[in-house]
């Protein structure tokens, strides 16, 4: 018996750790998330689980190098201007 209940577990935990791969079968994913609820002894609320939410989604591409640079190089001056800092020393732009 305790044998099935870890074998249950480990599959429970192999789908809720990899929720991209059964988003074609929510009542799968939710099935096994409400099983490793249980066996640590807490309430579920099926309604706020979406699996989808659990899926990392790529990030965005990245700009340029020098875009990033210049972007953050005017926002510095714009910031030190605000608060009246006077740029000094070999690299004050």
């Amino acid at each position: 018996m305790q044998d099935r209940l870890e074998t249950v577990l480990r599959d429970a935990q192999q789908i809720a750790g990899s929720p991209e791969e059964h988003l074609d079968s929510p009542h799968l994913f939710t099935t096994a998330w409400a099983t490793l609820k249980a066996a640590r002894g807490q309430g579920f609320d099926p309604a706020r689980l979406r699996a989808a939410h659990l899926v990392e989604r790529p990030a965005p591409t990245p700009e340029p190098t020098e875009q990033v640079l210049e972007r953050v190089g005017h926002k510095v001056r714009r910031v030190m201007a605000d608060r009246r800092i006077t740029p000094h020393g070999p690299h004050a732009a």
